[in-house]
């Protein structure tokens, strides 16, 4: 029994007394199937591949089976790891595993291992971010923190231990509104989303073969309306093919958190009563917020899934964070795997329809450029100094158009920005690989954004009502196209257009047309566009010179023997 008052030794096992002394060492250049080959007949599950740099036996095993046996280790390494002696105390061991190393190298006197962070799983002490729950400034704040107030007790109720999660918790610690609420559960998503959803009187949408489930329409106990819940089960996930969907089975929520995207988005907030608001940080996200830097979670990971790529220079140009040294090392790895067939169209065009949505969206599409990531939809673009100025342009035109109060679909501008200066096969490749078919396509190919921008630059003096006649068949992607390639005759004309030409209309109505005696039918559409046309050119601007104009062509008509208005 201890003693009040009395000291005791405290044990400490060291970093020697933690480490896997059955890690090998190894050049960055041994091959992969090489390195699988010497750890599995040492039965060790790492190997060190130079200061700072290992790779682990896992890593190796699953690019054997992709097929990238002869690829130097060194390309699936996790790098920049830190290295103590074998007298460093556990202690600081775990403080660097806390601030997110997936392992730790100990070296010195002889001595080689590592300390895997995966096994010891660390988790940070307990940091509350409840003031920070309490005090944002948002005129839901109230009502949200209810909802995950009631949420943490259903899951309580129901034996379920249930987080927030993901972008929830990293907006929270920028100071920054969580648009949406993703909760996790230890448990089945479903069961809860069900439980949840009669508490806050919402609808429940659930996904079964994915354990997921959403709930829209909640509100809290007096009436307020909460955005949309999104509840997921806690999961693991195996990628069998480098870009196909993953196979996912229920695990814990640390496991959880370290397969996903980018360490910032991988914590969570305990919402049980007896822990709420506690965060929960195994691989250093927080850190990472504080240094500006994204940062994935292992070197296969753009691999698994190149669609992390796109939102990685999403989230970068959102929050100001850059790819740190591990995130540009995966993304050459995945570059270098090149061509991924069982990644759909549709989701990489998803993906540029969430980067064209954002505010910042044209940052991230120049980033993108110069990651070289449009190699993914075909490995023949390239980015020349022209790409960029004309990307640069299209977010210019943006925001003027955005100012002038024409809506211009972001998406389809942003690939004609990027598609425009491609050669025609690459461009077209480009397109295939996001699926894009019919009408949609015919909008984003160069010949017909060519032809405008060639009519409108041609010299002499071009009537108004010529220039409109020239712009109102294109769609909104051939202006976009003719604006980017055009020079300033081109960009006039079509900004004029946009502005104020294309909305010109008469200001007699058809009914009209036809009391002063113009036939019904096709010839009241022929007058009205005549109509529109001297408005345009300045021939006309009130209601009684139209009259006027009508009257003495229905006087000209009438001597004519087919009837029409001259």
């Amino acid at each position: 029994m201890a003693k009040a008052g009395s000291v005791y030794p405290q044990v400490d096992p060291g970093a020697a007394g933690l480490m896997d002394r059955a890690a090998l060492t190894g050049s960055p250049g041994i091959r992969v199937r090489h390195a699988l080959d010497a750890l599995e007949r040492a039965s060790a599950t790492v190997m060190v591949l130079g200061r700072g740099a290992a790779v682990r036996r896992d890593d190796l095993r699953r690019a054997v089976e992709w097929g990238f046996g002869t690829m130097p280790a060194g390309d699936l390494a996790w790098v920049g790891l830190p290295c103590v002696p074998p007298s460093a105390s556990e202690v600081s061991v775990r403080r660097c595993l806390m601030r997110g190393a997936p392992m730790v190298i100990v070296a010195g006197g002889g001595l080689l291992g590592l300390v895997d962070g995966t096994a010891l799983l660390p988790m940070a002490p307990a940091l509350s971010v409840l003031p920070r729950l309490e005090r944002l400034g948002h005129r839901n704040a109230e009502a949200r923190l209810w909802l995950l107030r009631v949420a943490g007790k259903v899951g309580e109720v129901l034996g379920m231990p249930t987080f927030a999660v993901g972008g929830f918790v990293r907006d929270l610690l920028l100071e920054r509104d969580p648009l949406d609420v993703d909760l996790v559960v230890e448990g089945d998503g479903i069961t809860f989303g069900r439980r949840l959803a009669e508490e806050v009187r919402g609808h429940v949408v659930m996904h079964s073969g994915f354990g997921t489930a959403a709930i829209e329409g909640a509100v809290t106990g007096d009436g307020v309306p909460l955005a949309r819940i999104d509840i997921a089960t806690a999961r693991q996930e195996r990628y069998g093919t480098p870009g196909a969907l993953p196979a996912v089975r229920a695990a814990s929520l640390a496991l959880d958190l370290r397969r996903r995207d980018l360490s910032v988005n991988a914590m969570a907030i305990s919402l049980s009563p007896s822990e709420f608001g506690q965060l929960v940080d195994p691989v250093g996200g927080q850190q990472d917020l504080r240094a500006r830097r994204l940062r994935p979670l292992h070197p296969l990971s753009f691999v698994e899934d190149p669609t992390r790529i796109f939102r990685a220079a999403r989230y970068g140009a959102r929050l100001g964070l850059r790819l740190e040294r591990q995130g540009v090392q995966a993304l050459r790895l995945a570059l270098r795997v090149g061509r991924y067939p069982l990644l759909s169209g549709q989701r990489l065009r998803a993906e540029l329809a969430l980067i064209a949505a954002e505010p910042d969206g044209w940052t991230a599409l120049q980033e993108l450029l110069g990651w070289g990531a449009f190699t993914l939809w075909d490995p023949g673009y390239r980015a020349s100094p022209a790409t960029r100025a004309r990307l640069a342009r299209g977010r210019g035109l943006a925001r003027r158009f955005q100012v002038m109060g024409v809506a211009l679909d972001p998406q389809e501008l942003a690939l004609v920005a990027l598609l425009l200066d491609q050669p025609a096969a690459v461009a077209g490749r480009c397109l295939d690989r996001l699926a894009i078919t019919g009408a949609p396509r015919v909008r984003l190919e160069a010949s017909a954004a060519v032809a405008l921008a060639g009519r409108l630059e041609s010299p002499g003096r071009r009537r108004p009502s010529a220039t409109a006649a020239a712009l109102r068949p294109a769609a909104p992607a051939v202006l976009i196209g003719a604006w980017l390639l055009g020079g300033r005759r081109t960009r006039r004309a079509i900004e004029w257009f946009l502005r104020q030409g294309h909305a010109v209309r008469p200001l007699l109505s058809g009914g009209e047309l036809v009391k002063l005696g113009v036939p019904r039918g096709p010839q009241v559409a022929r007058c009205l566009g005549r109509l529109r046309d001297r408005r345009l050119d300045g021939a006309v601007s009130t209601r009684a010179g139209e009259r006027a104009l009508v009257e003495r062509w229905v006087r000209r008509a009438r001597t004519h023997e087919k009837g029409e208005p001259r």
